[in-house]
């Protein structure tokens, strides 16, 4: 698989895997709404989009996996070379609105440890389907 292909796929299943940790149930309609812990629509301050957004979900996911799953962890430069080779500076991801809308799917990943620890190994570990090599073994 191309590199540019491989990006594409690895969008596209974040995505999936974002929206499946953030999705409420369904509530009644004479329920009041329950505050939410998921990854906001826009982080504040503005909107990030495109690359930028999907940079930001791959480091929530590694940052998850690193604090939350025992078993794995990122790899440092595999997760630099698949930012960069989206457009995204990882040192952009250090500060300001990219790091908080990191954090806010980090925080979303840990709504289901084992769950998401699995899906990251299956999807990013060292056969994954999406980015190989993402998440490794400790």
């Amino acid at each position: 698989m191309t590199a540019p292909r491989m990006l594409a796929a690895a969008c596209c299943l974040i995505a999936g895997l974002t929206a499946a940790a953030a999705q409420e149930p369904a509530r009644e309609p004479s329920k009041a709404p329950e505050t939410s812990t998921a990854a906001p629509s826009a982080p504040p301050g503005g909107e990030i989009t495109g690359p930028r957004n999907n940079a930001a979900k791959i480091a929530g996911l590694v940052g998850f996996v690193n604090v939350s799953c025992d078993a794995l962890k990122g790899d440092t430069d595999r997760f630099k070379a698949v930012v960069s080779g989206m457009g995204v500076d990882p040192k952009d991801l250090e500060s300001g609105e990219l790091l908080l809308r990191a954090r806010s799917y980090l925080e979303a990943y840990r709504k289901d440890v084992p769950a998401n620890c699995k899906r990251a190994a299956d999807l990013f570990g060292k056969d994954g389907s999406v980015v190989p090599g993402l998440v490794v073994p400790r």
